[in-house]
């Protein structure tokens, strides 16, 4: 006869239920639990399918908390492909390739898609949302796994699973399909309620999530050039015949990865080259290269490498950094908390900025400052510079796309580049690989190496910077002139080997606990790729050190 245990939920109350009970039974005796999409037990993230067997204290997870929202687009991307393979049959091929203004862009193998197509698709999903249908997790053989892929002709996860050492693995199901999402799931489709999607092309589709500020549904805002720099990188991978990790690790395997990585740096190097081209065609009009882009882009290195390659033609460039622009701290904003906002536009001197960028242009010494990060203050320590030996002013920066940034001087004469890793490599068909889950490590690689910062502090700034990146980096995309694309396709490999370690670090009772287990268990599908072997001037060397730049 099963007993009865006594459930503590945090901030709520005790209830009493029968041991062997799950979670999502308890639920039924809490109130406006509608929203509830997992927990927490001593720290660590349980879905509602656990089961309780003795007395405990749990935490309650909502569909809006920092992890809740995770697991939410994990289920919301099962349900996406689930609807489309009963629609149009278990064959069809839908892949989701990379995330794109508060959504994912996804190719659906599919002749001509319409906005019939769309609301079918829609209606499909709210279908399977309003049956509350089961999402159960299930353990099985590897060998049973690779059969069942196999079966299906998704190879790249067959080949993924030969690589793995573990003989047992971990899918879900949902309804007779079998997939993985390398995260937790709701434990039904019921919770789902609140998607968009939106037509592109003729097989582009965006699925489109809740945003993390208000948790509302965006208005899409179409980026081509962002997407089309994502298309273009795309067929280069299908070029040399790189699509997934898996491709990656054989790579590894075969000892070829030296070669591969000169490859990908050319590759690099020859989309620089077009720049320096179009810089020199529009050398009478441009005064102003302004790269921009959000955190652990590459910004630093790629202003440098343009710089040489504008001289390599003759172009003597002069660097600004707008970091030295800011305001003395006493007149620095500050947010709610008191907290000082050093990644707001309101933090720079644009009135010093623009009249030092007035008198270069025309010719003028002017004494640059370099700002006191100490003191919280401008020194001038440094002499007077001038343009006269010079044609351009490079300015990289987090700002450098809004026009209130260098208002004093005409668009016409500013060239504008938006720069982010955009790699199109995906884990599989249906796991792409985040640009922000790129940038958040080579940021705490960097964190770590140039101002001794553990993982834990770099996942606590990584609120505050993402939510500058939303506001004041993202709408400005459209501005840009030129996209660059600092991805480096076999870049985790190397950063594997920093990042890890520093991600064991953070202790179970941290509340960042759960998103360092989640990169951890992200990073251990790829193999470890040596630094020795990667070029001194290469974007990455920004990040894991001895970069010729620095």
């Amino acid at each position: 006869m099963k007993e009865n245990i006594i459930i503590t939920i945090k901030d709520l109350d005790k209830f009493i239920i029968k041991e062997d009970s799950t979670i999502k039974e308890l639920l039924k005796q809490v109130e406006n639990s509608d929203d509830v999409i997992a927990a927490t037990i001593n720290g660590e993230v349980v879905e509602l399918s656990y089961v309780l067997t003795k007395d405990t204290e749990l935490k309650l997870i909502k569909k809006d908390d920092r992890i809740g929202r995770k697991i939410y687009r994990s289920g919301l991307k099962y349900l996406y492909i689930t609807a489309i393979k009963e629609l149009y049959g278990s064959e069809t091929n839908v892949s989701l390739l990379h995330s794109i203004d508060k959504g994912i862009y996804t190719y659906l193998d599919k002749e001509n898609i319409t906005e019939e197509t769309i609301n079918e698709i829609k209606e499909k999903m709210m279908e399977l949302v309003e049956k509350d249908l089961p999402i159960e997790k299930v353990s099985t053989s590897r060998k049973s796994a690779i059969k069942y892929f196999e079966s299906i002709h998704e190879i790249e996860k067959v080949e993924s699973y030969k690589q793995m050492s573990s003989e047992f693995v971990t899918l879900y199901e949902f309804l007779e399909y079998y997939n993985y999402f390398y995260y937790f799931m709701p434990v039904s489709s019921g919770i789902l309620k609140e998607f968009d999607l939106t037509k592109i092309n003729d097989h582009g589709i965006i699925l489109q999530y809740p945003s993390d500020i208000d948790n509302k549904i965006p208005k899409y805002n179409n980026v081509p050039a962002v997407l089309n720099e994502f298309n273009t990188y795309r067929e280069w991978c299908k070029l040399v015949n790189i699509r997934y990790l898996s491709d990656i690790n054989n790579i590894v395997i075969k000892g070829k990865i030296k070669e591969f990585i000169q490859l990908n740096e050319m590759r690099q190097n020859e989309d620089l080259r077009k720049i320096g081209d179009y810089i020199t065609e529009n050398k009478e009009r441009l005064k102003l290269i302004l790269i921009g882009g959000p955190s652990s882009s590459g910004k630093t290195t790629t202003s440098k490498k343009i710089a040489l390659e504008l001289k390599a033609r003759g172009i003597n460039p002069f660097i600004l950094s707008v970091d030295d622009y800011f305001l003395n701290r006493i007149e620095t904003p500050r947010d709610s908390e008191g907290n000082y906002e050093y990644d707001i536009i309101e933090a720079i001197d644009i009135n010093l900025f623009n009249e030092h960028l007035t008198k270069l242009l025309n010719g003028e010494s002017v004494k640059i400052p370099s700002y006191n990060f100490v003191t919280g203050e401008k020194e001038y320590k440094n002499p007077s510079v001038s343009l006269k030996d010079r044609d351009m002013i490079i300015i990289e920066g987090l700002h450098t796309l809004n026009e209130k940034l260098t208002n004093s001087i005409k668009r016409e004469n500013k060239l504008k580049i938006y720069i982010s890793p955009f790699t199109p490599l995906g884990l599989d068909r249906h796991n792409h690989i985040s640009t922000v889950d790129m940038r958040l490590i080579r940021r705490m690689v960097r964190d770590n190496s140039k101002r001794g910062y553990n993982a834990e502090t770099t996942l606590k700034n990584w609120r505050v910077v993402r939510r500058a990146e939303e506001k004041y980096v993202f709408p400005y995309q459209n501005e840009a002139d030129i996209v660059f694309n600092t991805a480096l396709i076999y870049e985790i490999g190397i950063l594997k080997t920093y990042a890890i370690p520093l991600l064991y670090s953070v202790k179970v009772e941290s509340e960042y606990y759960e998103e360092a287990l989640r990169l951890i268990n992200f990073l251990k599908g790829f193999f470890n790729i040596p630094v020795d072997i990667l070029p001194n001037t290469s974007v990455l060397r920004e990040f894991v050190g001895n970069s010729y730049f620095e």
